[in-house]
């Protein structure tokens, strides 16, 4: 990839991810803000969040049929936009339940952040360069879980939750804008005669690796979405509440330091599928000491070990997403095993809320095991698959 063209990228999706994960703390702030009431923030980034398992067919269908999929990620960015503009300038001067439709329809955008962003990648890559490419595409990801959420508080503290909401709409305009720019076209007669809504879905099915990849790296997402859960338990039960963001913030600053890691020294493309199972396992183990000792400072050191791993995981999610997906249909595989992705995380959250009477060592050991388990299990059905396809090459 050309250096001008990455650094568009870069700008376009760091700029346009930093709303994405801002939007989420700026939203909860904003609803205490302006209506006294938590639980209406909780619902608005879950309203925010939630559609994207559903949009993400549609979404990625978009990006596969237009001439210029860069050009219609790039509107579903504004799209996104508006929505936190219009929540910003309403949320309490119309019934909550428009306002919590205006955040449904910019989350059904969201998609288009995510996956359908990372899936034009390939369109601006050569071959040889892409496996470093989504190691960079995997540090805009780290950059903005670690500065939006810091930035959106900042704003809130300093000058309100309304001009943090804004600044999150701002962002994502200027996002958009530079998204919109990139030099990716598509083949006017895929456009013309593209697949169709479900011909994601039926290329995930229809081939063992890639669905094996999806479903491990949905599955074993549970546990880390959990993590935030009972970190927070963890250091409440400490009396020092407030040292969860700080803890969380060490993941997020480990996974960067992998990612760019991967990116310097990228595993091979076609074992980037094994790569991302070892790379959960790697993720988990880390997290068992909580079993043994819930003390902050071990828990902290186990966080960042665990997100040095995050960062080649991700690395070679992409890769292996990009190398597994057929052409024509790469953006909805992309936004479909997102979309998916982020389910996981939220359910796995809220399983974990379900059970926060349980002993934290009980919750740290099911957060812990459960990527080892889809990642080991995820490996035996890659390898089962090599396996039995030596005898037909014979």
């Amino acid at each position: 990839m050309p250096v001008a063209r990455l650094v568009s990228y870069v700008i376009g999706a760091v700029t346009v991810r930093l709303a994405d994960d801002g939007a989420r703390i700026a939203l909860l702030l904003f609803a205490l803000e302006r209506l006294d009431w938590a639980g209406a923030g909780g619902l608005l980034v879950a309203g925010l969040m939630l559609p994207h398992v559903v949009a993400a067919p549609g979404i990625g269908l978009l990006a596969d049929r237009a001439r210029r999929p860069a050009l219609a990620v790039g509107c579903l960015a504004l799209g996104f936009a508006l929505s936190l503009a219009l929540t910003a300038v309403t949320l309490g001067h119309i019934p909550f339940g428009l306002s919590l439709l205006i955040v449904l329809l910019g989350g059904s955008c969201g998609p288009a952040l995510t996956g359908g962003l990372s899936s034009q990648l390939s369109r601006l890559t050569a071959p040889s360069a892409r496996a470093r490419a989504f190691g960079v595409d995997s540090m805009t990801y780290n950059i903005a879980g670690i500065a939006g959420p810091a930035l959106a508080g900042l704003v809130a503290g300093f000058a309100g939750a309304t001009a943090a909401c804004l600044l999150m709409a701002g962002l994502a305009v200027v996002g958009a804008i530079v998204v919109a720019t990139l030099p990716v076209r598509q083949d006017r007669l895929v456009a013309r005669d593209g697949p169709s809504l479900t011909a994601g879905v039926r290329a995930i099915a229809g081939d063992r690796r890639l669905a094996t990849v999806v479903i491990a790296s949905t599955v074993g997402q549970l546990g880390p979405g959990a993590v935030p859960v009972v970190i927070t338990a963890a250091a409440a039960a400490h009396h020092r509440a407030s040292a969860a963001g700080l803890m969380l913030t060490v993941v997020a600053v480990g996974a960067l330091v992998g990612s760019l890691v991967w990116t310097a020294r990228p595993a091979p493309v076609r074992w980037a599928p094994e790569v991302l199972m070892l790379g959960m396992c790697a993720t988990g183990l880390p997290l068992v000491v909580g079993v043994v000792t819930t003390e902050l400072s071990w828990l902290t050191a186990a966080l960042a070990v665990s997100g040095l791993f995050l960062g080649p995981l991700v690395g070679a999610l992409f890769t292996a997403r990009d190398a597994l997906a057929p052409d024509d249909v790469r953006a909805q595989v992309f936004t479909i095993a997102a979309g998916l992705k982020i389910t996981g995380a939220a359910t796995g959250a809220a399983v974990l809320g379900l059970i926060a009477g349980a002993p934290l060592w009980l919750q740290f050991l099911l957060v812990a095991l459960n990527p080892v388990a889809a990642g080991l299990l995820g490996l035996i059905a890659l390898r089962t698959k090599a396996v039995s396809r030596e005898p037909a090459s014979r």
